[in-house]
């Protein structure tokens, strides 16, 4: 059940659905939403067939009109973003050389270096072979340090002037950090630009960090908090998958899950009335039994609070 692939996934707990805004323009019915979204049946296998006989949608609580739903045909552009805090082996590269490589043909990928610093190693492209020696570059031994909120406020800032089906695929580590901002920007960014994130995370050692001091920037927060609060919430928000693994040998597994995913995304169209203000709230579930939907559950507000 893949719509053209880049947005919503329609296959998590059989009632939230993960639908990425693409645009609010406006009908002679109204408002148009657009959203992408994915779903599986109990067996876990894609929906090939959905339609809208099969979904409700309610936006700031309320059911709204499906006026189509057809496979996603948008091409996908993919901030493929690596921690160098991972030092990944060879069958990590090689999963994310294949990640690319078997998503040519739907998306063009950019890969960012993340840690130290935030660095764009590859701009956007359908060609794998552009990927070999940044990936082979990346530090074998963990660099640590570095500040994942702003880094993926950057890319998601980035992204900004993209055209597109905006996807983020972060690979990182959980280990303690610092940041001098929350993770709320980086929400409304991914919430705003309808960017859908998927976030995979190797579990690592407690840590220590030192403690804030009297010279810290009085925004100065632990990015323990913040970090773990944007890579939760954020693809939940989206839309996305959240991996925990405890082995770097997990890896490939979830980034062929999250290709997937990108791959069989379907474009929901539904109309809210003219006059209608909504808070973004979003919901979509499924009719059919046994049918799981995932898509994005916060989407831009429309004129404040629902109005009644």
């Amino acid at each position: 059940m893949t719509i053209r692939h880049r947005g919503l996934a329609i296959a998590i707990a059989g009632v939230t659905a993960t639908a990425s805004l693409l645009a609010g323009a406006q009908t002679p019915t109204g408002v148009r939403r657009t959203v992408y979204i994915t779903a599986t049946n109990p067996a876990g296998t894609y929906v090939a067939d959905l339609t809208a006989a099969d979904l409700t949608v309610r936006e700031g609580g309320k059911e709204r009109m499906i006026q189509r739903v057809e496979r996603s045909e948008e091409r996908l552009k993919i901030s493929l973003a690596i921690d160098e805090a991972l030092a990944p082996d060879d069958p990590f590269r090689r999963a994310a050389y294949g990640f690319v490589e078997r998503l040519q043909t739907i998306a063009d990928v950019a890969l960012y270096v993340v840690g130290s610093g935030t660095a764009k190693v590859v701009d956007y492209t359908s060609n794998p072979l552009l990927f070999r020696a940044p990936l082979n570059g990346i530090p074998h031994r963990a660099q640590g340090g570095g500040n994942l909120v702003e880094a993926l406020y950057k890319i998601v800032r980035d992204q900004r002037g993209v055209e597109g089906r905006r996807v983020i695929v972060i690979l990182t580590t959980e280990i303690p950090q610092r940041s001098s901002m929350t993770a709320s920007g980086v929400l409304e960014e991914l919430r705003d630009t309808g960017t859908v994130l998927h976030a995979t995370t190797l579990v690592g050692p407690a840590g220590t960090i030192a403690p804030p001091t009297p010279d810290s920037a009085h925004l100065e927060t632990l990015d323990e908090v913040e970090r773990d609060r944007l890579l939760n919430e954020g693809p939940k928000q989206s839309g996305g998958l959240r991996f925990s693994l405890l082995r770097l040998e997990a890896f490939p597994a979830a980034l062929d899950r999250i290709r997937a995913e990108l791959s069989h995304e379907y474009v929901v169209t539904y109309v809210m009335p003219e006059g209608s203000r909504s808070d973004g709230r979003l919901s979509i579930t499924a009719k059919r039994r046994g049918m799981t939907v995932r898509g994005p559950r916060q989407l831009r507000k429309i004129g404040g609070s629902l109005q009644q």
